[in-house]
């Protein structure tokens, strides 16, 4: 009888072992395996423009949520904004000054993922990650009304490398135009054609094919050369959330699915974040529609 159950604990441990490997071959950061740099290339990217699904992402007014409400009121941003005459400049406006309130950090994780406790944390010193700027940026934004969502980009290599596969920026819908603006709040930079601005695909578009646009950035954060050789590699897998909360660990093991990821046609769908834990909680699309709702 002994033996029988230590037979069913060491498959069990094998079993759990395996599956630990399974969902995150790097255990986590613990072994350095993958390539150590990304790949700085630029590639083509061909995308479907029909709708293939409803994913029913929906992107309801927050602002009067008590966290929102607090948010507005403690950090003043009705006065922040208060010059601001369109949409457009209120974005650029608290863009700005989300950027300018803390130092990049590309490893320092906050304790928790709100802008009220990220804010007071800048405030002390604290500094955080593109994640974090994104955050801070898409809570403020959605504090005073807006419709925003926070935009995971990955490189082609990103099943593939230790780390630096992987930047969090914001897009924004702009009612009175019907569009989707692409905005860096790390950077502080939006990039617009002819005053118009552009989402993440017509970014990497004109990026690729050597087009004009222009990068605004009030901040002086970085040059248009530096920003576009920096970002480039990072404009092929593109994801949002299906506002269903976070990821957590048991939507990893199951692979429920909270997130949607526009990828090119051709291309292959990731298998791992940096080897660090596995893609298996995203719809997947080729479609333009699909990613870039009219709302």
């Amino acid at each position: 009888m002994l033996k029988i159950s230590l037979r069913i604990l060491l498959v069990l441990v094998v079993a759990f072992i395996c599956f630990s490997f399974y969902l995150s071959p790097r255990l986590g950061t613990l072994i350095p395996l993958g390539k150590e740099s990304r790949s700085q290339a630029i590639y083509d990217l061909s995308f479907d423009t029909i709708p293939t699904n409803n994913f029913n992402i929906t992107y309801s007014d927050r602002s009067a949520d008590s966290f929102y409400h607090e948010l507005r009121k403690k950090y003043k941003l009705d006065s922040i904004v208060k010059g601001a005459k369109t949409d457009f400049d209120k974005i650029l406006t608290i863009q700005g000054w989300v950027q300018s309130r803390w130092e990049h950090d590309c490893c320092n994780t906050p304790k928790e993922n709100n802008a009220l406790y990220i804010l007071e944390q800048a405030e002390k010193g604290e500094r955080f990650r593109c994640v974090e700027y994104s955050t801070v940026a898409k809570q403020c934004l959605a504090s005073l009304g807006f419709k925003v969502r926070g935009l995971g980009l990955m490189t082609k290599d990103i099943s593939d490398v230790q780390s630096g596969g992987g930047h969090v920026v914001n897009e924004v819908y702009i009612q009175d135009i019907k569009k989707w603006m692409y905005f860096d709040p790390q950077f502080g930079v939006i990039p617009t054609l002819d005053g118009a601005p552009l989402n993440a695909v017509e970014l990497q578009y004109r990026i690729k094919n050597g087009l004009y646009f222009d990068l605004i950035n009030p901040n002086q954060t970085t040059t248009k050369e530096d920003y576009i050789e920096w970002v480039s590699p990072y404009l092929y897998y593109f994801t949002v959330n299906l506002n269903q909360g976070g990821i957590g660990i048991w939507d990893r093991i199951v692979g429920n699915k909270k997130s949607l990821t526009l990828y090119p046609k051709g291309a292959e769908q990731p298998a791992y974040f940096q080897k660090i834990f596995r893609l298996n909680t995203s719809y997947y699309t080729h479609s333009l529609s699909d990613f870039y709702p009219e709302l």
